[in-house]
């Protein structure tokens, strides 16, 4: 999960100037002194908070967007709230929401970190998702991520990861700001393909722009699986972040 965290951290602050001119970005050095956690962060934490507990995803996502939806970084300019209005609207409903948002795949990378079956995997990626993203786009994309985590934490090779789900690797130029999990997946999967380290495939991710912070969280939660990822990478989260998060994930490591 620590991937997934690191990469909302670098992409946090290059997001809202993507929103209206996509831009390439190559930093000399990735985790900024004003990187700042955002929705992609929170969200994690709230779907292993789950785990760890009952499993209630639902409960646990509006209960996060509850909890954080006054927060907001210390960083200008930002949009008005972490969260989309959309989502902030839909956790203080009574409804399930069918949103197509890559927002259901930045979350996910518990679920391939904390089950060790691909039954477990497929059923909890579902259910996940469902209770803000029940959609046939977003329910599929976030059981790619989670099953991807889960074969590559058993060490199965990249080749043989994409081999098994029959992944297309495929590149198209992000031409506007990327937010459905249709527009944003397969640059994701490209961009962590040709990648040969942990950080080399964040810095792949920040070159494509767009959603930055999405999409390098995704990327990520991959790369963490596939390479592993330093203790001095996880010191320095661990310092970006509030310390109940930091809390969650130790106890993780238990599950």
């Amino acid at each position: 999960m620590y991937g997934a965290i690191y990469g909302d951290l670098v992409g946090s602050i290059y997001e809202y100037s993507q929103t209206k001119k996509i831009n390439s970005i190559n930093p000399e050095r990735l985790l900024q002194d004003d990187s700042f956690y955002s929705d992609d962060t929170i969200l994690t934490i709230a779907v292993l908070d789950a785990i760890l507990n009952d499993k209630d995803y639902d409960k646990y996502l509006r209960k996060y967007i509850d909890e954080y939806k006054n927060y907001k970084p210390n960083f200008t300019p930002y949009f008005k709230t972490s969260f989309s209005p959309k989502l902030i609207k839909w956790s203080s409903s009574n409804k399930m929401g069918n949103s197509i948002g890559n927002g259901a795949m930045m979350r996910i990378s518990p679920v391939g970190f904390m089950f060790d079956n691909e039954i477990d995997v497929i059923e909890n990626a579902r259910l996940a998702t469902v209770p803000s993203h029940n959609s046939i786009e977003a329910i599929t994309c976030s059981t790619i991520i989670a099953l991807m985590i889960y074969y590559l934490k058993q060490g199965y090779t990249k080749d043989e990861v994409y081999t098994k789900l029959n992944i297309d690797i495929k590149y198209k130029m992000f031409t506007k700001f990327n937010t459905t999990c249709e527009d944003t997946i397969n640059n994701c999967l490209y961009s962590f393909y040709f990648s040969n380290s942990f950080e080399e495939s964040i810095r792949n991710t920040l070159l494509m722009g767009g959603d930055t912070d999405t999409n390098c969280a995704i990327v990520g939660s991959l790369a963490e699986a596939c390479y592993g990822i330093d203790n001095s990478i996880i010191d320095e989260v661990n310092k970006k972040i509030p310390d109940s998060f930091v809390k969650i994930l130790e106890l993780s490591k238990r599950y």
